[in-house]
């Protein structure tokens, strides 16, 4: 699909199709998407803008085509998740609602009081312009299209805001539906015997119903809308991933105010970010900046050069506890370790798991047989004080949705829920220069436990799931982009 300008700047509009093309020069984005949701488990999607026209213009182009190959999907998603939002819960959308309006004015204000030299306000204006083109892609068909602009309160806000709304339910004080879910992640980086490679993988923990899922390819200059797992390559040499950090204080939602910063201090996140341009596979570690980490809690953020830590142990894992002291004595982990274990960095099950087992890593292959490890019946790490007496939680990969309904946990976390791992995105040095990552989509299966494929039909978790596949049973494999990339 090609986006086209006219001469009348900034009116859009659009061509299908691999015959029709804009006008010499008038091309202002193009996009193209494969839905292979039921034979991968993905879309994918690639968006190109093209740089004579003005940035915005660009962004809200960029933002368009993509609301216009992806609104069937985008319709489902909505569906399965935030249409629900304000179920039973008609106080806290009130408090929810107020709070985004004061801050979506606040950031508009920010953003038309700054001048366009202002490089962070501008980005900020380029991302709502991004996301203004997927609404207007999204809604009714027209002719023609604005390059514009708005500060508003949309269905795709709300969809971009999801991973936001696991802290901003408990500022508000959202009403706990059953077996509602936290979103969990587990991040990992290796680096290969004798450095001839850093391999580095994130698997995704979520509620089942999120899993319409695309992979997307951005190639224009300036920052993507962020992804809610978080897993990004860039043409700056940089691959950064997160996991959450779910807070043990919530004193701290105090500091959560809509007219003090862009970032809303939500999601509360561990982020890990590898220079891959600093790496030379077979020679020694560079000494510094090679592998930073940021840690950020309401009120407080923190960042660190983690490069010693690769060079000393060769890996680095990440399973939701903050590794920085100061975010762990915050944000309330100092205090609940010394409850359980469960939340103290270094003796979780997912901890234990990547110490004794990081060094079985040797490919590809075995980068994903680790992500997607799960023998909760039978390994000591998943064992807990509870009836039965493992919990499914207890793996790199989860698979809530396994744990008996009618169990007796330790923890709530150990417990029943509609969460589990639903994806895997693994890369090494070679896939990530050509901006490739192996993936797979949907719950793990098989393995030593040989898990049963997630299948809506007979599972006990009720939530809608529209335009998903019944049985989640993929095979992994590794993306190849149509765009050309250089």
């Amino acid at each position: 699909m090609y986006i086209c300008c006219n001469e009348s700047l900034p009116i859009l509009y659009k061509l299908e199709g691999s015959v029709q093309k804009c006008p010499d020069n008038f091309t202002v984005a193009v996009g193209k998407y494969r839905n292979a949701q039921n034979e991968t488990g993905w879309g994918i999607l690639e968006v190109e803008t093209f740089p004579n026209f003005p940035v915005e213009m660009q962004a809200y182009a960029a933002g368009l085509v993509e609301g216009l190959l992806t609104k069937v999907q985008i319709y489902y998603h909505y569906l399965n998740t935030v249409s629900q939002l304000c179920k039973n819960a008609k106080e806290y959308c009130l408090k929810l609602f107020n709070y985004l309006k004061l801050n979506l004015e606040w950031i508009e204000s920010r953003v038309m009081s700054n001048p366009p030299t202002d490089l962070y306000w501008r980005h900020v204006n380029l991302t709502y312009t991004q996301l203004t083109g997927i609404q207007d892609g999204y809604g009714p068909e027209k002719q023609f299209y604005l390059s514009r602009v708005r500060f508003a309160i949309t269905p795709i806000l709300k969809i971009q805001m999801a991973g936001e709304f696991y802290d901003l339910d408990r500022v508000f004080k959202k009403p706990k539906t059953n077996y509602s879910s936290n979103s969990h992640c587990s991040g990992f980086i290796k680096v290969l015997e004798g450095n001839k490679d850093i391999l580095m993988a994130h698997v995704t923990m979520a509620g089942l119903n999120t899993m319409n899922r695309i992979l997307k390819l951005y190639k224009f200059a300036y920052a993507a809308l962020a992804s809610q797992d978080d897993f990004t390559i860039t043409s700056a040499g940089l691959l950064s991933m997160e996991t959450t950090i779910i807070l043990g204080n919530e004193s701290i939602y105090s500091n959560v105010q809509p007219k003090v910063t862009i970032l809303e201090h939500t999601t509360i996140n561990g982020w890990q970010v590898i220079d891959y341009k600093l790496f030379k596979p077979g020679e020694e570690l560079p000494k510094n900046d090679l592998f930073w980490i940021l840690e950020q809690i309401p009120g407080t953020t923190v960042s660190r050069d983690m490069t010693w830590f690769l060079r000393k142990y060769n890996y680095w894992p990440s399973y939701n506890i903050p590794f920085l002291k100061k975010i762990s004595d915050l944000g309330g982990f100092t205090e609940k370790a010394n409850i359980n274990n469960w939340w103290r960095w270094g003796y979780s099950p997912r901890a234990k798991i990547f110490q004794r087992d990081h060094n079985k890593v040797k490919d590809m292959d075995s980068l994903r047989e680790l992500m997607r490890y799960n023998d909760y019946k039978h390994d000591e790490y998943s064992k807990c004080k509870c009836d039965p007496p493992y919990t499914a939680d207890g793996g790199i990969s989860t698979r809530s949705d396994l744990n008996p309904l009618n169990g007796t946990w330790e923890l709530p976390d150990m417990g029943f829920k509609n969460e589990g791992t639903i994806d895997y995105k693994g890369t090494n040095y070679k896939l990530f220069n050509k901006f490739q990552f192996e993936v797979i989509g949907g719950p793990i299966h098989g393995g030593p436990s040989n898990l049963p494929p997630f299948n809506w039909k007979n599972t006990t978790i009720d939530a809608l799931h529209f335009g998903q596949p019944i049985i989640w049973k993929f095979k992994n494999f590794t993306i190849e982009w149509q765009t050309e990339l250089k």
